[in-house]
């Protein structure tokens, strides 16, 4: 047993003495690698609060109401070059809604269509975009183009299927924003534009259907479908 033993230790030697470099490289590189990760999201979090910050001032005048300053600070920070990705997005989308009110819907879709590109999956901003293009474009009676969005729109966040069984046992699946309703309203309209008034009065029958909980379109669905 002893002789045994001794082997052993032997072999566990001259396996350390000849592997010893790059066991010691294999646990360097980890060590790296964990301080390098731990690196990454703190820097992540850093730049994401410096993000943050360059959009709050714009952000504290759209809670104030004060549009002009919000437009002005919006598009100072966008035309600066420092804001990226959702934050960039943002700052796109409100400043593209101010636009929209104002008037200026070329601005706005060239707004809202910055914020669609730099939204990535962040599904509030993104749909927040996609919907204002779609307005913009209802707005210069490009119906088709506001179709192809709508439909688009609904596609991707509408989950929300009608059967009262499963929303009854509260297993009906929720929509990821909560202006699908609204979208499916405007496509309907749309439709009628394009005199498309079979898919008009599938989309408010549909929009009867699976909202019909939500008295505003419902009502509106009504409506439309008794004329």
């Amino acid at each position: 047993m002893a002789n045994e033993s001794n082997s052993t230790n032997n072999e566990m030697k001259e396996f350390f003495a000849a592997h010893a470099p790059k066991i010691i490289l294999v646990l360097v590189l980890i060590m790296a690698a964990v301080v390098g990760i731990n690196y990454y999201f703190k820097a992540q979090k850093v730049e994401a609060a410096d993000q943050a910050n360059l959009i709050g001032t714009g952000m504290s005048y759209v809670y104030a109401s004060e549009n002009d300053k919000a437009l002005a600070e919006f598009e100072s920070q966008i035309n600066s070059g420092k804001l990226k990705g959702v934050a960039l997005a943002k700052a796109a989308l409100f400043a593209g809604n101010i636009k929209f009110e104002k008037g200026d819907m070329d601005g706005a879709a060239a707004l809202f269509q910055q914020s669609m590109d730099n939204a990535g999956s962040v599904d509030l901003v993104r749909s927040g975009a996609m919907h204002g293009l779609a307005s913009v474009k209802m707005e210069k009676a490009d119906y088709a183009g506001a179709a192809s969005l709508l439909e688009k729109f609904i596609g991707d966040y509408g989950k929300r299927t009608g059967n009262l069984e499963d929303r009854y046992q509260k297993e009906e699946p929720a929509d990821q924003v909560p202006t699908v309703a609204d979208a499916m309203w405007k496509l309907t309209l749309v439709y009628q534009q394009l005199g498309q008034n079979d898919k008009a009065k599938a989309t408010a029958e549909k929009l009867l259907k699976v909202y019909g909980d939500n008295a505003n379109y419902a009502d509106k669905a009504k409506k439309f479908l008794a004329e």
